[in-house]
């Protein structure tokens, strides 16, 4: 069994975990087993080629998240809770297109070492228990936020780009 007891300090920054508490966590991600995929510098990140599932970063080169804004702002790469090939992955949109000879982008080599979480779609829905259910609802819920926050700083770059207008400024309206 992986040792999730290891990575609570920097679980504890992430996004995706905000909200629970430890013993409730380190028991959820026990229950929930997602491997841990360490990956050393100039290795690439090795997402799957069939996107089923995501990585979230648990250590890497950042041990500090910058502060964020918005409470579901995505922390920025090698940052804890990062998260790497969610929207391809529960959106399966690869099953439904041909797909190119070879990949959108090749992965670069990383610079530092990095340890991450991966987990499927399945594994964030699959009923584990009353004993994990309440964490794990906050889990879904801060996973919802997290899309839906990015969701939203798409669309405010849609708007500045269009309309010149930033939907994140006070009076609503470009300054």
């Amino acid at each position: 069994m992986e040792n999730y007891r290891e990575y609570l300090p920097e679980l504890k920054t992430t996004t995706l975990f905000q909200d629970i508490d430890d013993e409730a966590l380190i028991d959820l991600l026990e229950t929930m087993r997602p491997p841990i995929i360490r990956r050393k510098a100039g290795e690439t990140i090795g997402l799957r080629p069939d996107m089923a599932a995501f990585r979230v970063v648990l250590r890497g080169p950042v041990r500090e998240p910058a502060p964020r804004r918005f409470k579901w702002d995505m922390p920025r790469f090698g940052e804890p809770g990062m998260m790497m090939g969610e929207i391809p992955s529960l959106s399966r949109f690869l099953d439904h297109i041909e797909r190119p000879a070879k990949p959108f982008f090749t992965p670069k080599p990383l610079e530092h070492d990095l340890d991450m979480l991966e987990f499927s779609g399945e594994m964030l829905v699959k009923f584990y228990g009353e004993k994990v259910a309440a964490a794990q609802g906050v889990v879904l819920r801060n996973f919802l936020g997290i899309l839906a926050q990015k969701v939203t700083d798409v669309r405010r770059e849609l708007f500045l780009l269009r309309d010149g207008v930033d939907m994140y400024a006070r009076s609503g309206v470009n300054p």
